[in-house]
């Protein structure tokens, strides 16, 4: 058995805690932005019959939370995000991100 082989094990954590980084930043880069109207059910688990009258009562504003280029609704999951924790205005969303990133920093 080699002793320096041993001399690096406290290095094992950290190089965990990078691995998980980088996979979270990997999941986070590669998810879709845009959700129809099946995907966004699935995503926060309410029925098609009632993200249709969210639409329809405005409790989902289109050109905010929704865009429709076509016949078929994409909503924007940042938006859907912000909605769900209750992010309203723009200050209010940096000092979430601030939390946020200071809560990944800690991580690494």
């Amino acid at each position: 058995m080699n002793v320096t082989a041993f001399e690096h094990l406290e290095l094992i954590p950290k190089l965990l805690n990078e691995i998980k980084s980088l996979k979270l930043s990997q999941a986070m880069s590669s998810e879709k932005r845009w959700l129809n109207t099946r995907e966004l059910s699935d995503y926060i688990g309410y029925s098609l019959d009632a993200i249709n009258k969210m639409v329809k009562d405005d409790v989902f504003v289109d050109g905010i939370h929704y865009h429709k280029p076509s016949k078929k609704l994409l909503f924007d999951k940042e938006q859907i995000n912000n909605w769900i924790v209750g992010i309203k205005d723009e200050k209010h969303q940096q000092r979430v991100n601030l939390a946020v990133e200071n809560l990944l920093a800690g991580i690494k």
